[in-house]
């Protein structure tokens, strides 16, 4: 049965459906991984040192830590929601206003996501891990509020994906 929340003074919605899921999907990274991050870092920035560009060098070195540390970091389990207002992820709220449709791209067990197309320029695309929540369950309650029309996975996330990323 659906429950009341109020999460604040302009939050009132009825809750349909929620779920906690992984924010994202997290692949252990073996020693090689960062050996391989290391060279093509390295590759780069001896590229910006022939090119006498220092700046070019400092985003190198710069991006080479930061995915290196991105990649080791542990996602968080957060909370997803299906509302009357909207789509919910953890204090993010999608209202209906704002969405054109979505999709269910479910192929278990690598991928279990819902890709919600918004009309923002800003984030086109939404995708929400399912965890282990019933995606028959998630489509019966959106498919009464928002189009469903085939959604393909983004370039980024199907190269993420492949570099278990």
């Amino acid at each position: 049965m659906p429950e009341e929340k109020n999460n604040g003074p302009q939050e009132h919605f009825l809750t349909l459906i929620s779920w906690e899921a992984e924010e994202y999907t997290h692949y252990e990274k073996p020693k090689d991984w960062y050996w391989a991050l290391g060279i093509v870092a390295i590759g780069f920035l001896g590229l910006a040192v022939i090119m006498e560009n220092i700046l070019f060098a400092i985003l190198v070195i710069l991006g080479g830590f930061a995915v290196g540390i991105y990649g080791s970091r542990k996602p968080k389990v957060m909370t997803f929601a299906i509302t009357s207002r909207g789509i919910k992820a953890d204090r993010t709220l999608y209202p209906y206003d704002n969405l054109k449709h979505f999709w269910i791209n479910y192929d278990p067990p690598h991928i279990r996501e819902l890709y919600i197309i918004s009309k923002k320029t800003i984030q086109p695309q939404i995708t929400i891990p399912l965890g282990n929540t019933d995606p028959n369950n998630v489509r019966e309650h959106l498919i009464k509020i928002l189009e469903e029309k085939e959604i393909h996975e983004s370039l980024f996330d199907t190269i993420a994906r492949f570099l278990r990323f």
